[in-house]
């Protein structure tokens, strides 16, 4: 990176026209029990809000109570395209400050995070392009639990924005952000900073998400519906008709493989999140 940079192979990342401060690129559907505490855990960290929004769910309702209620500066755009490629590459093109923060309607951050990530920020060389690296701590289930195969999200949530930048898709059939290496330096951070709630979700979502990876891993995604394929798959696993009946035995299978959530060694949860659910009668 350092040589791309000398050699002018690369402008400096002070010279691309953006101001200093961080865009919230936030890709969210049907995330209605989680976009208050998600949005308002970052509030006092980013400059904007660019929200790419493909609910169908109360979550687009509570993403404008919110932003009239806290004033937050958020570009609030709905589309419906399948492709989650292409709605982050729009939602891209959108942004408007200097350090792009991935996130999605389900992260949370911890309290820690801020004046980790400002400190970080205001010690860099501001010519210089960076990604940032840091683990979310994966909740699955409910709030309670973990899975301990992957207890931990590991990848690179803060770029320094470049136009080289741009989101593809990787065998898996996700989406990654690709910041060429030779432009950006690595940081890695290994203090879990963030909470993701993985699947913390209603049992039918759960179950969909986990077709929804069926279809994307076998190349099937655009080809058949979730729909249609979620009712073959549930006569094949579950011996029902009923995509509903077969969630709630999938739920409680799934929460049998999990392990509880240990505040001993990865500490308490972010106090939005807290306050969040206790409207709610759940005391974390």
């Amino acid at each position: 990176m350092d040589l791309a940079f000398s050699l002018k192979l690369v402008p400096p990342a002070d010279e691309l026209n953006r101001p200093d401060g961080i865009s919230a690129l936030v890709r969210v559907r049907n995330e209605e029990l989680w976009i208050e505490p998600s949005l308002l855990s970052i509030k006092d960290l980013v400059n904007e809000y660019v929200v790419i929004d493909s609910s169908t769910d109360n979550t687009t309702k509570i993403i404008n109570e919110i932003k009239k209620e806290h004033s937050l500066n958020i570009t609030h755009i709905i589309d419906f395209d399948e492709d989650i490629v292409r709605l982050s590459n729009k939602g891209l093109k959108h942004t408007r400050f200097k350090w792009i923060l991935r996130w999605d309607g389900d992260f949370v951050a911890r309290e820690e995070m801020l004046p980790i990530m400002r400190s970080m920020i205001d010690s860099l060389d501001h010519r210089k392009y960076y990604v940032i690296y840091w683990p979310h701590i994966c909740l699955d289930g409910d709030l309670f639990h973990q899975d301990l195969r992957q207890p931990l999200h590991f990848e690179h949530w803060l770029s320094t924005y470049t136009p080289k930048m741009a989101f593809i898709k990787i065998p898996n059939g996700f989406e990654y952000l690709y910041v060429p290496p030779y432009q950006a330096k690595r940081i890695h951070i290994y203090t879990p900073l963030s909470f993701h709630l993985r699947t913390v979700k209603p049992p039918k979502r759960i179950l969909l998400r986990k077709y929804w990876g069926e279809l994307l891993s076998k190349n099937l995604f655009g080809k058949v519906s979730l729909e249609e394929y979620s009712k073959k798959r549930v006569r094949e696993e579950y011996g029902v008709d009923s995509i509903e009946k077969a969630a709630n035995i999938h739920f409680k299978e799934f929460l049998e493989q999990l392990s509880p959530y240990d505040k001993a060694k990865f500490r308490d949860y972010p106090v939005v999140l807290k306050k969040y659910v206790r409207k709610f009668g759940i005391v974390l």
